[in-house]
């Protein structure tokens, strides 16, 4: 049997993008190599691995029985790859971090710069998105969410937890009376997230706030629920470590608060590459070193 192991690569990127055009573009090949490296290694194997469909591919049972084998040897390259190139420059290459919109914009970004500037061989890619990529697909090297995962493949740790409040603005507060209880919210125009485009429930704040509550300004992010906050859409539900930057919010209800924590996951497999321990380590410090910006709101002055 005349294995070309690079074959492998491709096989895991069609079980991951589910089609070969979706393989093609994470591989940044055409599909009609996808196509050709797949019947490569069937043709090695003796053994058809996929299934195409009108909604993409499917695994055959000796597809699913190779996964967990080409899984690991993809692993291994990873490891290999790391342990030979991290001789001569340990902190270098790409670091991809995925994290919510809110944390991402407002603290990874200016404290991923100050990373890189210690050590500037390091490449960062920040997806501060309202969605969450893949360890296990490895479009992502860290992943931090607001929920805590279920036990599996991935290593996780609490990062910390955060309050959020109700804030809302001087221009849509004007002739108005603020609200004293959260029944009077009722009378208030509220900004929130679009209930179906909620990438994590645990951001269901309206619902957990006073059951039946309801946005009529709705955004997918919280940076944009922010600025629709600021600019005098309504009153909103935004993180403390975001508010206390922004001195044109005002406090409603203020000793009604929310609870939340942000999870950090990473793959056990490159735990232990010197760029993703050094970053985890990193972000884990920094976070730490402004906890009462995530845990207490102070007016900025």
């Amino acid at each position: 049997m005349n294995l070309n192991w690079d074959d492998v690569r491709y096989f895991l990127a069609v079980c991951r993008r589910h089609s070969f055009v979706g393989a093609a573009s994470e591989l940044k090949v055409t599909h009609t190599t996808v196509a050709r490296r797949i019947s490569s290694l069937e043709e090695a194997l003796q053994t058809r691995l996929f299934l195409r469909t009108e909604r993409g591919t499917n695994l055959t049972p000796a597809g699913e029985s190779l996964l967990p084998y080409a899984e690991q040897i993809e692993s291994n390259c990873i490891n290999i790859t790391a342990q030979v190139s991290e001789q001569e420059n340990p902190i270098s290459g790409v670091i991809r971090i995925g994290a919510p919109d809110g944390i991402g914009t407002y603290f990874l970004s200016s404290c991923l710069a100050e990373l890189q500037s210690l050590y500037p061989h390091l490449e960062v890619e920040l997806i501060a998105v309202p969605v969450y990529y893949s360890l296990s697909k490895r479009e992502i090297d860290i992943l931090i969410t607001v929920h805590q995962p279920s036990r599996g493949k991935t290593i996780f740790t609490k990062l910390i937890d955060y309050q959020l409040g109700l804030f809302s603005s001087a221009s849509y507060l004007a002739g108005k009376n603020p609200p004293a209880t959260r029944k009077e919210l009722r009378q208030h125009r509220l900004v929130g997230y679009i209930e179906e485009m909620l990438f994590d429930q645990d951001l269901d704040f309206m619902e957990e706030i006073l059951p039946g509550l309801s946005a009529e300004f709705r955004t997918p992010t919280v940076v944009a629920q922010l600025q629709a906050v600021k600019a005098g859409a309504g009153i909103g539900v935004i993180p403390f470590f975001m508010a206390h930057q922004e001195p044109d919010l005002i406090p409603i209800l203020a000793g009604h608060s929310i609870r939340k924590s942000y999870w950090l996951q990473v793959n056990p497999d490159s735990q232990q590459l010197a760029r993703v321990k050094t970053t985890i380590e990193f972000i884990t410090g920094q976070i730490k070193a402004a906890a009462g910006q995530f845990l207490e709101y102070h007016p900025p002055t």
